[in-house]
């Protein structure tokens, strides 16, 4: 009886994890938005291939990754 009590459980840490990834998705989306304005990075875009979408994009990459690594060897 535990064991589907345990699963139950698990469902409902997965769905709250799924709303807490979708506010977090949004609050990095901000945060790399407002990351990707002001003069600095005029210039560092101003000398790459990349337009401002691919910044943000790859931009979202890294800070993911980085939020990932530090949590999984925590």
């Amino acid at each position: 009886m535990s064991k589907i009590i345990t699963m139950s459980k698990t469902k409902e840490f997965n769905m709250l994890a799924d709303k807490a990834t979708k506010e977090a998705m949004d609050a990095i989306y901000n945060i790399c938005d407002w990351t990707l304005t002001g003069d600095d990075v005029d210039q560092l875009l101003g000398s790459t291939p990349l337009d401002i979408n691919e910044a943000h994009s790859y931009l979202m990459q890294l800070v993911i990754g980085k939020l990932a690594n530090k949590y999984i060897k925590s």
